[in-house]
């Protein structure tokens, strides 16, 4: 073949393939004249749904979106369970005449009805305090004594305190459990409290012991918790 023959021949071979060179143009400006669709994908690829999103749960399950809701709450305890107290105890104790009493003395039991006991009544917290007491003594014969005095803004009043000794007509309550606790309450006094309770009580303005649920007051008294009117007979 001729040199002429040869130049002939690499022209018409660049000449053919001209048109696949213009189709790969053509092909790339195809694959960027969309640039939503490219911005779509890479939206996609970017922020890929997760099977647990709550947008995708929701509106393709709902019971699948409640499930979830209802997983992510914390458990709470019943208001009522937690709050819940239990009542406190009145403990009955039975009275223990005076050993030894005084030549003018009176038995209370005399001027009782036939049935009726002579007792009267310890809270848990009142026997738990009079327990302090003895151990800040070192003294296990302490007692809590109540008198009833004329005075007041109702016409009665109560006082207590705490002692180790005990008068000669003196009635002893002891509660019937294992304590070391116990009251005394003199003859003159104790038939204008049979069958009261004695609390201790814990408030604002202080701790005290008090006397609840007395037969003979004609109503609760006075706010104070010492003052109180007698019940008309």
């Amino acid at each position: 073949m001729t040199s002429t023959c040869r130049l002939c021949a690499a022209q018409l071979a660049r000449t053919v393939s001209k048109p696949t060179a213009v189709a790969r143009s053509t092909a790339v400006l195809a694959s960027s004249s969309s640039p939503a669709s490219n911005a779509s994908r890479l939206v996609r690829r970017a922020t890929p749904v997760s099977p647990w999103s709550p947008v995708r749960s929701m509106h393709s399950s709902p019971a699948r979106a409640s499930a979830l809701l209802s997983a992510t709450r914390s458990p709470r305890a019943p208001l009522l369970s937690s709050t819940r107290m239990s009542p406190r105890r009145n403990i009955a104790c039975v009275a223990e005449a005076p050993e030894n009493p005084s030549e003018d003395f009176e038995p209370v039991e005399e001027e009782m009805q036939e049935g009726e006991r002579l007792e009267m009544h310890l809270t848990d917290a009142a026997i738990k305090q009079i327990e302090r007491a003895q151990g800040k003594a070192n003294d296990p014969t302490l007692a809590l004594r109540l008198v009833v005095e004329s005075g007041g803004c109702h016409g009665y009043q109560y006082k207590m305190q705490v002692t180790n000794k005990r008068d000669s007509d003196d009635y002893r309550f002891a509660p019937p459990i294992e304590t070391t606790a116990s009251l005394l309450v003199d003859s003159a006094s104790l038939p204008l409290v049979k069958g009261s309770t004695i609390d201790y009580a814990t408030e604002l303005i202080g701790s005290a012991f008090r006397i609840r649920d007395n037969p003979q007051s004609k109503d609760a008294g006075c706010g104070c918790g010492v003052s109180w009117e007698l019940k008309d007979m």
